[in-house]
């Protein structure tokens, strides 16, 4: 994946982290579907997610558009945070059968977990060949 690219996808998954938390606080949380356990659950993530999980994304999109050194640190960061999230919000949607509660909640759901385990993934690998060819790069000077 080239630099912008990701740079686009990190500053996409920011806003879409931002308009997660605005829909689920001015639309989901009223809901009267959504149990108990799920409110507890899903309030316990504004915080990480907007005050970790957002700068990180934001400041790796701001590296990598500049082409900073420091662009991998902090794609790496983001994109390990990216994984935690997928995975707990995984574990939890499986556990309490909100896949299954209807075809949509299912395909949202999964769509959201399986996108941030993805780029997740996807940012630490490219972090990964990049720090690694910088190091190659530096030996052979």
């Amino acid at each position: 994946m080239k630099i912008k690219s990701i740079a686009l996808w990190q500053t996409l998954f920011a806003a879409g982290i931002v308009l997660w938390w605005a829909l689920f606080f001015f639309v989901f949380r009223n809901d009267p579907h959504n149990s108990a356990a799920y409110l507890a659950f899903e309030s316990a993530f504004p915080l990480p997610d907007l005050v970790w999980l957002t700068p990180l994304l934001v400041q790796a999109a701001k590296a990598n558009r500049q082409a900073s050194p420091l662009a991998p640190v902090w794609t790496a960061a983001a994109g390990g945070a990216l994984v935690f999230l997928g995975l707990v919000d995984f574990s939890f949607n499986l556990q309490h059968g909100v896949y299954a509660r209807s075809l949509g909640d299912g395909l949202l759901n999964g769509f959201i977990n399986l996108a941030c385990v993805s780029f997740g993934l996807i940012s630490v690998a490219w972090s990964k060949r990049q720090l690694t060819s910088s190091g190659r790069e530096q030996q052979s000077k």
